[in-house]
């Protein structure tokens, strides 16, 4: 019992210590007795504020939009290949095979478009474009796996 309780006043010392020390430092600038911020330095340090959350945001927006559209671009490759893959086949293999191209490029057709919205949206709205369109980008990349394993097969 005698140990605990040394060991809690320890604890207690070590904790008045830590916040004892940080009010004892002279690296402390003095303040300004009559030191006030007016209207206009809120003004403008909320304008400034502004002006870079705005900037990262489209900054964001770029970045996003360049890489989805370099996605959508593999994605064309990737059609393609399998329409090349598909050439020469004949009956049901290529009845199946158009029905699956169709698809992929109605997907392709449906990321294309949300990409486009992205690119008139303003910042608030970016968010749930963004999702919709990693949404789109897994939907698309889940059908071509989905097509390509059924190419493979035939």
């Amino acid at each position: 019992m005698k140990r605990i309780m040394h060991l809690w006043w320890i604890v207690l010392l070590v904790l008045l210590a830590i916040w004892a020390v940080p009010g004892c430092g002279d690296n402390e600038e003095p303040r300004e007795k009559n030191a006030s911020v007016s209207k206009e330095d809120v003004k403008q340090e909320t304008k400034e504020a502004y002006e870079a959350i705005k900037n990262y945001t489209q900054e964001q927006m770029q970045t996003f939009r360049e890489q989805s559209q370099s996605k959508l671009a593999e994605f064309e490759k990737k059609i393609d290949g399998l329409k090349a893959k598909a050439e020469g086949w004949e009956g049901d293999a290529m009845v199946a095979a158009e029905q699956q191209l169709t698809a992929l490029r109605q997907k392709r057709d449906q990321l294309s478009e949300k990409l486009k919205e992205l690119g008139s949206s303003t910042g608030d709205a970016w968010e749930q474009l963004k999702s919709g369109i990693d949404a789109a980008m897994d939907d698309l990349d889940n059908a071509y796996e989905k097509a390509a394993a059924e190419f493979d097969k035939s």
